[in-house]
């Protein structure tokens, strides 16, 4: 009896010693495993949830990685809030965060030019997020104005202590908006046919800067087909999967409607974690209470209501609107689900920009005494910020492609 006990102990130590072995050479398999459990938010069951705050991800995680793309400040904000509590992992910035991998999710700007193409081919996917030009432009330029109109990234990141705090003072929103508007309309729509048409460029490849200002200019209607963007070619098909409208993402009754465009588009894809269907509508009552980040309310300064246009601008809205509509409502995007999507956003946007002009020709906002230096004088204060001299002559001098143009440069006074 003694011997069967004594050969039972030998049996057992050699048993835990090669379990101890295979922990010891699975170690590196079993943390990454463990690393992938992120905290995802929890599905309490019969539609209740609880909230759990996104993780980061490693940076070699083998995850099927979404771009989530937007024209800038169109409430990208809110979408990758929605998007972390229904997976638990942390969206990434293409424009900073340079020691992340962009992978996983990633949130782009591009091809605006406030935007970089820096995840090469490590994203599969698009969902394009679309906000009313009228409130887009407006947000976006409180972004630039916080981080002072820098035109460099050296510059934006130094300010990126003060972004969403600050609104911008009125005479320097009214500068901006009379010079940039009719520009950012065009950049407005051209952001989301780049996208719907798979990457189709609307500025001419020595625009370094995708900027068109002079110089430069972006190619016009006459022009189509404009050529394909080579991304969209060799690193990702650039076509939305879905398009979510911040205007919906935020609304009280259809707001997880559009988080369910989202879970639908990431569910099944390795390496991603999505929330069970059922707790959807919860999670997305629950990250708005809980989200950490800022909320747009919070900023000081004058309320948003206070950013206006004039009716000559919100006519500029209306025509570009009305065009948008007719194109995605007609030819090949007849009856296409993404389209339908896009145009009943663009009819929700056209009239609550038409309801303004009406509010306007009611009651009209003080009149200016004419001043025929006014355009010239903005021109000069737009340059003096950095955001206007992107294409200084001496800089564009001391690049390789200036023989490419110097022609444009002919005149020196640009």
């Amino acid at each position: 009896m003694k011997n069967l006990k004594n050969i039972a102990r030998q049996r057992l130590v050699t048993l835990l010693s090669l379990s101890s072995l295979v922990c010891i050479l699975l170690f590196p398999d079993i943390m990454r495993l463990l690393n992938s459990k992120r905290s995802l938010s929890i599905n309490l069951g019969g539609g209740d949830c609880k909230w759990m705050e996104a993780d980061a991800l490693e940076n070699d995680a083998e995850v099927d990685g979404t771009l989530f793309a937007s024209y800038p400040a169109a409430g990208m904000r809110m979408a990758w809030q929605q998007t972390e509590g229904l997976t638990g992992m942390q969206m990434r910035d293409d424009f900073f965060q340079l020691e992340l991998a962009k992978i996983g999710l990633v949130k782009t700007q591009y091809p605006h030019y406030e935007g970089i193409w820096s995840y090469t081919s490590n994203l599969n996917r698009v969902i394009l997020l679309i906000r009313n030009p009228r409130w887009a432009l407006p947000s976006y330029h409180t972004l630039i104005h916080e981080l002072e109109y820098a035109h460099t990234w050296q510059m934006a990141y130094s300010e990126l202590p003060d972004v969403f705090t600050n609104r911008a003072p009125m005479d320097l929103w009214i500068k901006w908006r009379d010079y940039r508007t009719e520009e950012e309309i065009d950049l407005w729509a051209n952001h989301i046919d780049f996208w719907m048409y798979n990457g189709s460029k609307y500025w001419f490849d020595t625009d370094f800067e995708r900027n068109g200002q002079e110089p430069f200019r972006f190619r016009n209607e006459t022009e189509r087909p404009w050529p394909q963007d080579p991304h969209c070619v060799h690193d990702t098909d650039c076509f939305p999967h879905a398009i979510v409208s911040f205007e919906h993402l935020q609304h009280p009754v259809l707001g997880a409607g559009e988080l369910h465009k989202i879970a639908n588009v990431l569910r099944g894809k390795q390496g991603m974690n999505v929330l069970d269907e059922e707790a959807v509508n919860c999670i997305w009552h629950e990250t708005w209470i809980n989200a950490p980040a800022p909320n747009n309310n919070d900023r000081a300064g004058p309320p948003r209501e206070a950013y206006i246009f004039t009716i000559d601008q919100l006519t500029l809205m209306v025509t570009k609107l009305e065009y948008m509509i007719e194109k995605y409502s007609t030819g090949a995007w007849t009856n296409h689900p993404l389209a339908i999507d896009l145009v009943t956003n663009f009819q929700e946007y056209l009239t609550e920009v038409n309801n303004e002009i009406v509010e306007l020709n009611v009651n009209p906002g003080p009149t200016h005494a004419p001043n025929p230096n006014y355009f010239i004088e903005l021109k000069e204060w737009y340059k003096s910020i950095g955001k206007g001299d992107r294409y200084n002559k001496v800089k564009v001098q001391s690049m390789s492609m200036w023989d490419e143009m110097k022609y444009l440069y002919d005149d020196d006074n640009i």
